[in-house]
């Protein structure tokens, strides 16, 4: 199949970054018009997340999440990701509906630019899915699990970092 455009040669290949983690960090469970989300900041470096070029993108997912929050198939949960990338910052907001379904909206701001939805191809990265498969995981080891006497409170303890500590849910 050579010269055809899904054809990737050795120099396409070397454009690619390497892949290196980044630092996840939780920022607790955030209340929003009956919903509860969990909420994340990922970074391609270790400097702190900007909250402040941040605020009108979450404000724009949030204005998305559907209402109510809590209905019989959909118990109010979520969690979004702020990632301020290496060319652009990106919010991943992802519910849990329908029982265990999971929708999901992208919104990018590129440098100089404001908030959008994802069009097109962009989606979530390589790091995001770190936390939306943990955050899946949770979901079905707590909510759709049989054991849990409290499952939406197991699942709000949950956060990639680790058990949240009593009190900080």
């Amino acid at each position: 199949m050579t010269g055809s455009p899904s054809h990737h040669t050795c120099s396409q290949r070397a454009r690619m970054h390497p892949y290196r983690p980044r630092p996840i960090r939780y920022d607790g469970v955030h209340p929003h018009a009956g919903w509860r989300l969990k909420q994340y900041e990922i970074t391609c470096d270790p400097t702190p997340l900007n909250r402040d070029t941040f605020a009108s993108g979450i404000e724009l997912a949030l204005a998305t999440l559907p209402a109510p929050a809590v209905t019989p198939e959909r118990p109010g949960l979520g969690f979004l990701v702020a990632h301020q990338g290496r060319n652009a910052d990106y919010i991943v907001l992802g519910w849990w509906d329908r029982e265990n379904e999971l929708p999901v909206r992208i919104f990018v701001r590129e440098e100089g630019a404001g908030w959008r939805p994802a069009r097109g191809s962009e989606s979530f990265c390589v790091w995001d899915l770190q936390v939306l498969w943990f955050e899946r995981e949770a979901y079905v080891s707590t909510v759709l699990a049989e054991e849990h006497p409290e499952p939406i409170e197991a699942y709000l303890h949950l956060s990639v970092a680790g058990p949240v500590p009593a009190g900080a849910a």
